[in-house]
């Protein structure tokens, strides 16, 4: 019997009712969430204006005189932020290579051809240790960098090292998962084509599948140091010595001024790092050509010799990598340059008041023991202790994270939508699609390419910024509530949907598109009778994608004062110290996150096919 083709997930008026689903969702939210508050009470007059003039001086008047200047401070704090991401990066892609080689199942022995039944056991006993992984790398990218730099913290004391650590533990989990996802995606015919000529599986993964994942992996790494830098300056928030630090101050103080500098000066490196990837992603993504043919009239090991040394080779790529291992280097072992900074692990300090690091660690696992049980010794007292925790904050701290994320991505998705036909290459141009629309003006084509840069230059800026600074820094002028969360949620995740959207769109087939705009359709026309259909799917596929990642955000943007998750892990550790309470909060926030990942891979998964 032959099978008949599936239909289409999503087609037609499908796609009407989705669009009016994701509108009633929102205003779903929004009573969750509540209003915003009717006039803004802490807003403040010159934060805007200051925006035109940074200063490269101190504004407080109150500094002795031998303070170090204000320029010098932010380039060091700068400089702080730059280490820890380097450090950070340096443990977390050496562990995402090895538990993302775990997590896959392209190594395993083959099942090609005739299989012994070693082999079939082989794979049966293999199996349980990719799922462990996989589930260590969730558990790991599930909680938050910045919970992760709280919890360690509180256990081993303020050292540079253990910020370095908590944003280690989530990028090897992510670096992991996708280095996987990576790997698995390759071809295997050159894997099996090694393996029957006799290769081993692990040899025949080491010299087939890695080269042919290497670009994907190179260019990733370098999207997430672009991501390890924006949480290295969010580490300044709770108190670590980066940028972060100096906009807190700046902003608490009102120095409108320096803030500007220090959110330039941010911006400024995120943007040369994002710069950088898109050359290496175009330079590794294209074959580059000979510039000196090999000479091939010798043997066959002369000849294999001469193609070897006449090998295209990219400068940039290489003068890249070197840099990097170079910046690692310095970054461990500042002294090699002469530069003085403060020491990644702190000397033990001989006061007898302060508690040594091992004494902190015990003091620490006691006090996360729920309160129950430490007193009565049966873990059995700990369910009607979370039971109450549940119910007293727990279960409204979720729903109003949930709401929040859920808000905050469908106000970016509306807004990256309606503004990709500006900052699409094919739509944006006085040619549309390359198609010539009567007299050629000068003057249009500037216009609109004009259009087409500031639309783009605006999803970079906006997604260059982290969540927590925008979040930090409205509310402070619109005040506590859920919306400054939301709309700082919105803000970057409008420039992350803009670019990944704007991508599937070049990707299309113009061929339907350039039909219509030979029958007179405009570009509006063009792009929601054309593109939006022929893209819904994977538009929705990044969409869900970028939701679980602000379930993930949402958690902790609570801290700044909604009533989050974020707020209750912030509260159980400032005020109370109540560990126990604090890692109830956390694995609360984790358990909502890994649920959301299962809810968006499997959505996800259903559009892929369809």
């Amino acid at each position: 019997m032959t099978k008949l083709p599936s239909k289409p997930l999503i087609k037609g008026h499908g796609r009407k009712w989705i669009v009016l689903a994701l509108l009633v969702l929102f205003f779903g939210c929004r009573y969750i969430l509540g209003p915003m508050p009717p006039s803004p009470p802490g807003s403040e007059e010159g934060f805007l204006g200051a925006a035109l003039h940074p200063t490269l001086t101190d504004q407080s008047q109150s500094l002795p005189d031998d303070a170090m200047p204000f320029a010098a401070r932010i380039l060091k704090e700068m400089g702080t932020t730059l280490r820890y991401a380097f450090i950070a990066m340096s443990m977390a892609v050496p562990a995402g290579l090895l538990l993302g080689f775990f997590a896959s199942s392209k190594w395993w022995p083959s099942v090609i051809g005739d299989v012994s039944a070693g082999n079939k056991a082989a794979r049966y006993l293999l199996r349980p240790i990719q799922i462990s992984v996989r589930l260590l790398t969730t558990l790991m990218r599930s909680i938050h960098e910045l919970i992760w730099a709280i919890l360690f913290l509180a256990a081993l004391g303020h050292e540079p090292i253990t910020a370095c650590v908590a944003l280690a533990l989530p990028f090897t989990g992510t670096l992991a998962k996708v280095f996987s996802e990576i790997i698995d995606e390759q071809s295997v015919r050159a894997r099996d084509h090694l393996i029957a000529s006799g290769a081993g599986p692990l040899q025949a993964f080491l010299t087939s599948l890695i080269p042919q994942s290497f670009p994907d992996i190179a260019t990733y790494t370098v999207y997430r140091f672009e991501c390890a830098l924006r949480s290295s300056a969010v580490l300044g928030f709770i108190g670590i010595e980066t940028i972060g630090l100096s906009i807190t101050r700046s902003f608490e103080n009102h120095f409108y001024n320096e803030l500007w500098t220090e959110l330039y000066l941010l911006l400024a490196v995120i943007l040369l790092v994002d710069a950088l990837g898109a050359l290496l992603r175009k330079r590794l993504n294209r074959i580059p050509k000979r510039t000196t043919m090999p000479d091939l009239s010798g043997s066959g090991e002369q000849n294999i010799k001469q193609l070897k040394r006449t090998a295209p080779r990219s400068m940039m790529a290489r003068a890249l990598l070197w840099s990097s291992v170079i910046l690692v280097i310095i970054s461990w072992f500042p002294s090699i340059i002469n530069v003085s900074t403060e020491p990644l692990v702190k000397a033990s300090s001989s006061n007898t008041m302060q508690l040594s690091k091992s004494d902190r660690l015990s003091h620490f696992l006691t006090k996360m023991t729920p309160a129950p049980v430490r007193e009565s010794g049966a873990w059995d007292d700990a369910i009607p202790w979370a039971n109450e925790l549940w119910r007293e904050n727990g279960k409204t701290a979720v729903i109003n994270t949930i709401a929040m994320a859920t808000a905050a991505i469908i106000i970016s998705a509306f807004a990256a939508w309606l503004l990709l036909p500006w900052a699409s290459r094919a739509l944006a141009s006085a040619k549309p699609l390359g198609l010539f629309g009567g007299k050629d003006n000068p003057f249009r084509n500037i216009i609109w390419r004009s259009v087409g840069l500031l639309t783009r230059f605006l999803f970079v800026i906006s997604r260059a910024i982290p969540e927590y600074i925008y979040a930090y820094l409205l509310i402070g002028l619109l005040g506590v509530s859920a919306w400054p969360l939301v709309l700082a949620l919105a803000l970057h995740n409008f420039g992350i949907l803009g670019r990944l959207w704007g991508e599937v769109i070049e990707n299309q087939p113009a061929e339907a598109p350039r039909q219509l705009l030979h029958t007179g359709s405009g570009r509006l026309q063009c792009y929601f009778s054309s593109f939006v259909p022929a893209s819904f799917n994977r538009f929705l596929m990044y969409l869900f994608y970028r939701w679980e990642t602000c379930v993930r955000e949402a958690t902790v943007l609570g801290m700044l004062g909604f009533a989050s998750l974020g707020l209750h892990i912030q509260l159980s550790r400032n005020f109370s110290r109540a560990y126990d309470e604090m890692i109830f909060y956390v694995l609360l926030g984790s358990a909502v996150i890994f649920i959301g990942d299962l809810i968006s891979l499997y959505l996800r998964r259903g559009l892929a096919k369809a």
